[in-house]
């Protein structure tokens, strides 16, 4: 190209014949906008300019080709006053004509915004581009995409920022660049540290070439829309950044979106490493559902790395993810504040890791852990078991769906169930498909759980009315269970036979959740539960049944408790459908058995004539006793006893207080006459001489 001035192109601008110094007649038409001060508006942008190498149908664009003169297209350019988004997507090869048309962009004062995006040396054009960084007065955005820039190029950057006067530069973007070090950003990021009006710093680099120090430079000036797919995205990183995180709310992370709770939806565009730094740094964030992961492995490695710097996490919810604990076993051994573990529906690999993570941790504080659906193996499940062994906090125990768990796996769950170190309230082994050995070997292992409170059998449908039948050692023993769940199983009028046998005698099991459509229970066993209720033979059968069951059947729900302790178990639904598919005969003893004194509340109902000659060794002595049952009786009747009203109870005192007297008359009589006793003095009767009568 031949060597030209300014003076040549203000001799010749306006008489040129743009046609000839374009490849096109829509290039002239664009330069002669350019020269006259007419570049035509969209409505995305105001006097935007595009320059291609391609066909791009937008605004106001110049497709280079061959015959396209670069020194003019700069000259006027850098002359243009309307001009405010420059767009250059492309340069030619040949370094002369890069030159002339950079000579020429250095004199432009009114673009706004520089949009280089051309993948290119940065070395080749930093040097042109920086006369233009530093003389226009009115640049405010600088994007650079695809440029390499090495440590010499970002040190030119950031001199010519320096240099700068006018400190208006309001967006900075560096993505693509291959070639920049955390030594070069630092650099830059110091030039900018006078720039008060910038609001938007955006460096996008290879996720693998990122360190801690790369996240802290950037961690406070970084534009955090461009690091994620939407404004709902932005703003959860923005608090978590900041700590304002509201410690209440539960941070869920999924491929999909929600109203209910705070749902940082994944889509494309979204940094899995910037996500995991600022989960990492947040001290606020208590509770972390993690729903899904990116399919690429640097992202899961970048995010992994964030987490694992994370110290205020408490409960970490991993669902329906593949994922290698290898990669998470830092935060476990070092978290710790972590209380709750669940993994559900998860493929695992290297389990083994995660049961050397929950080895090596220190603080044992686990409070809850669960594993379900996750298809573990018995040697996996023995490592993991023998490792949970050494946490005495630890309250729920949650293994279920795992339909590899056989008799060793069984023995593996015994030795955590057993240990004396636990205070296993709540266990749920649903799903797992072992057999009446199986719940044979878990049974010898659960009479020595002295905290439980809740066991759940759900949906094994291997075991039978002997493996039913296992379950009377557990009820007899010193274990404090109160709800048992049966859900989804066959369990048959053999079972019903074999459970309403253990239950006789035990005093802690309340709720006896079951499926009444799909157990198998006929008429048959049905009768067996009722006679576990209340066996009506005879008054001191009556007295030795069952007066603790209160539920059985499907209807159940958990209510908050107002104290702040664990759900509280509550029978019959909202809408008041109280034990559906259960016999009246049995549901009315099971509501009988909510009420106090459920036991005199049965022998009254089902022996309305009481007899009184058992009583007669104990003569007028046992008297009082008698009438104070009944008043005591009286005033606490079941609430749901609509036959037996007030007046038939006092009827019925009245009946045995009679036959009483009668069976003695003489005594009465003597009673009446005020006779004292031979050593001249009246004898009091002792109430609790006869309280367990």
């Amino acid at each position: 190209m031949e060597s030209r001035d300014n003076n040549y192109y203000d001799l010749r601008a306006q008489n040129v014949k743009l046609e000839d110094i374009t490849s096109s007649a829509h290039n002239a038409k664009i330069l002669r906008m350019l020269r006259d001060d007419d570049l035509a508006s969209t409505e995305e942008e105001e006097g935007a300019l595009y320059i291609v190498d391609y066909t791009f149908d937008h605004g106001n664009t110049i497709f280079v080709k061959e015959g396209d003169d670069w020194g003019w297209l700069g000259y006027f350019i850098g002359r243009n006053k309307q001009i405010r988004n420059l767009h250059l997507f492309y340069l030619p090869e040949d370094g002369d004509q890069v030159d002339a048309f950079m000579e020429d962009i250095k004199h432009n004062k009114s673009i706004e915004c520089l949009d280089f995006q051309h993948k290119i040396e940065g070395d080749s054009i930093i040097d042109r581009l920086a006369p233009f960084i530093i003389h226009n007065t009115n640049l405010k955005q600088l994007r650079l995409f695809e440029v390499d820039l090495g440590f010499n190029c970002a040190h030119r950057l950031a001199v010519a920022l320096i240099q700068r006067q006018h400190k208006s530069l309001t967006r900075l973007s560096l993505k693509y660049n291959n070639l920049l070090s955390n030594i070069a950003l630092e650099e830059i990021i110091g030039a900018l540290s006078g720039y008060t009006q910038l609001v938007s710093l955006y460096v996008e680099e290879n996720l693998s070439r990122r360190d801690q120090k790369y996240y802290d430079m950037l961690a406070h000036i970084i534009d955090l829309k461009c690091i994620t797919s939407s404004k709902k995205n932005a703003e959860i990183l923005r608090r978590l950044r900041d700590d304002t995180w509201d410690e209440k709310e539960d941070l869920f992370i999924a491929d999909y979106d929600s109203d209910c709770g705070e749902y940082f939806c994944s889509e494309e565009g979204d940094d899995w490493g910037w996500l995991g730094y600022f989960i990492g740094k947040n001290k606020q964030i208590r509770g972390l559902n993690l729903h899904c992961l990116p399919e690429e492995e640097d992202e899961v490695d970048a995010f992994m790395e964030g987490l694992c710097r994370d110290q205020s996490i408490e409960r970490l919810d991993i669902r329906r993810c593949e994922i290698d604990f290898s990669s998470l076993s830092p935060f476990i051994v070092n978290n710790g504040n972590l209380k709750d573990l669940r993994l559900f529906h998860v493929d695992i690999f290297c389990a083994h890791s995660l049961a050397m993570a929950l080895s090596q941790r220190q603080h044992k504080s686990l409070t809850k852990f669960c594993f379900s659906g996750n298809n573990l193996s018995n040697d996996a499940l023995e490592e993991i078991s023998a490792a949970l062994t050494g946490y005495p906090y630890l309250e729920t125990f949650n293994v279920s769906e795992n339909v590899l768990v056989g008799a060793n796996g069984c023995e593996s769950l015994g030795a955590i169930i057993r240990s004396s170190a636990l205070r296993l309230e709540q266990v749920s082994l649903c799903g797992n498909d072992f057999d009446d050995n199986g719940l044979q070997t878990l049974t010898a292992a659960l009479t020595n759980a002295a905290t439980l409170q809740r066991l759940s059998l759900s949906s094994n449908r291997l075991i039978t009315a002997s493996g039913l039948r296992a379950l009377s050692q557990l009820f007899s023993s010193a274990c404090p269970v109160e709800t048992l769940l049966l859900e989804d199983m066959n369990i048959g009028d053999e079972g019903a036979e074999a459970l309403a046998d253990g239950l006789m005698g035990n005093t802690t099991l309340k709720h006896l959740v079951l499926t009444p459509d799909s157990a198998g229970i006929t008429s048959t066993g049905w009768a067996a539960f009722s006679r576990l209720l209340c066996d009506t033979s005879s008054i001191n059968n009556t007295y030795r049944s069952n007066h603790t069951l209160e539920h059985i059947g499907d209807d159940y729900h958990y209510v908050s408790d107002p104290f702040g302790g664990p759900k509280l178990f509550r029978s019959g639904n909202y809408s008041g459908g109280y034990f559906p598919g259960i016999p009246p005969a049995v549901v009315q003893y099971l509501k009988i058995n909510k009420e106090n004194y459920a036991a005199k509340i049965k022998i009254g109902r089902c022996h309305p004539d009481i007899p009184v000659e058992v009583f007669f060794g104990y003569k007028l002595k046992f008297l009082p006793f008698l009438v104070s049952w009944f008043v005591g009786f009286g005033t606490r009747k079941c609430s749901n006893c609509q036959n037996a009203t007030t007046r038939e109870f006092q009827r019925r005192e009245l009946s045995t207080v009679y036959k009483f007297i009668r069976g003695m008359p003489m005594l009465a009589v003597d009673g009446q006459m005020g006779l004292k006793s031979r050593c001249g003095r009246k004898r009091k009767f002792n109430v609790g001489e006869y309280a367990e009568i």
